[in-house]
């Protein structure tokens, strides 16, 4: 292997305005990245399913912007606001030779694959014409597809952060919100426990005002209390129940699974931190116990969490610390976590 070479420009600028009270700090930059190391795989013959080697090359366009806000800086009163904004656009142009690079495993796998964003989420999915539609059985139910797609960029649009600072004679309050926009992911967690109806998309009950099918082909009689969902794929009303969750292609293990239909929004915003620090100095302190200050703090992290994934963290990551993103499989969730020091300054 050979080291990998990254190769950038980028063109920024640093502005400052009220006497340096707002700065702003903008950045654009291009890179192109030649020998990733990564795993390809390997026939069985040579006794090791994958090795690592310099098998990919990759490209980067971005563009960051930052900002500081001092609002107030008179007598004991310190406030001020800060933030940040970024997006990044991501091709992969070369895997010397290979279709695909797998870098996670599994039935639905982060993959690299040239002229797509690297780690696109793959997988069998729907049946679809020209247009996107779906292509559909005799029963308006779609139709896996026989081998794995791209379901979709794990990617964010862009990523932004808001922050605020007040400080009051020793007290200083923080506080910083996160906000990640677009991107793919794919609970499978969620997926599987359809299967077995344990999830709040099964729990559903309802009265039918008109005969519909399942997936199964069966005809469920209107007035027929059902306990599942009615959807339309295009080509009418049907069914959503035990069939199509349990044996069909809506929930379940294993690679035979519309996994389209999993493929999820990761849009979030964390409440990510506060912190609240006393700082105590006086004239005893340091004459007498020859310390210069002693600061008590108390703050939280992820304290709050919006997204529209019932149940399921989406920045979490099956695969860890990795080139694989958007995947989770019964994955432990992000810790929230409370904190508090004393910190003694000599």
């Amino acid at each position: 292997m050979t080291p990998e070479i990254k190769t950038e420009w980028e063109i920024g600028t640093d502005l400052r305005f009220f006497n340096d009270r707002l700065s702003v700090n903008m950045t654009y930059y291009q890179n192109k990245i030649d020998g990733i190391i990564i795993p390809v795989a390997l026939t069985p013959s040579f006794g090791y399913d994958t090795r690592r080697a310099n098998a990919a090359d990759m490209e980067n366009t971005g563009f960051e912007i930052d900002f500081d806000y001092t609002i107030l800086e008179k007598g004991d009163w310190d406030v001020a606001l800060y933030g940040n904004w970024s997006t990044n656009d991501n091709i992969v142009t070369n895997l010397a030779g290979s279709e695909t690079i797998d870098l996670s495993g599994g039935s639905v796998s982060s993959r690299a694959i040239q002229g797509q964003p690297l780690g696109v989420l793959y997988g069998t999915g729907s049946q679809t014409n020209a247009d996107g539609s779906f292509i559909l059985d005799d029963n308006g139910f779609p139709q896996l597809t026989p081998s794995p797609i791209v379901l979709g960029d794990p990617n964010p649009d862009w990523r932004a952060g808001f922050g605020f600072r007040v400080g009051y004679k020793g007290i200083m309050l923080t506080a910083l919100v996160e906000h990640s926009q677009g991107g793919a992911f794919s609970p499978r967690t969620l997926h599987v426990l359809n299967r077995f109806g344990t999830t709040l998309e099964t729990a559903t009950r309802q009265t039918l005002t008109q005969d519909l099918t399942n997936y199964a082909g069966d005809v469920i009689a209107s007035g027929t209390t059902v306990r599942g969902n009615i959807e339309n794929f295009g080509g009418g009303d049907v069914l959503l129940d035990e069939s199509w969750y349990r044996t069909g292609i809506g929930g379940g293990f294993g690679d035979a699974q519309a996994y389209n239909f999993n493929t999820k929004d990761a849009t979030f915003t964390r409440f990510r931190e506060m912190t609240v620090t006393y700082s105590l100095s006086n004239d005893w302190l340091k004459d007498k116990a020859k310390i210069g200050s002693v600061d008590f703090s108390a703050g939280g992290r992820n304290l709050i969490l919006w997204d529209n994934i019932p149940g399921i963290d989406p920045e979490v990551n099956q695969t860890g610390v990795g080139n694989g993103a958007g995947l989770d499989y019964f994955t432990n969730p992000s810790t929230r976590s409370y904190v508090f020091t004393i910190t003694v300054n000599y």
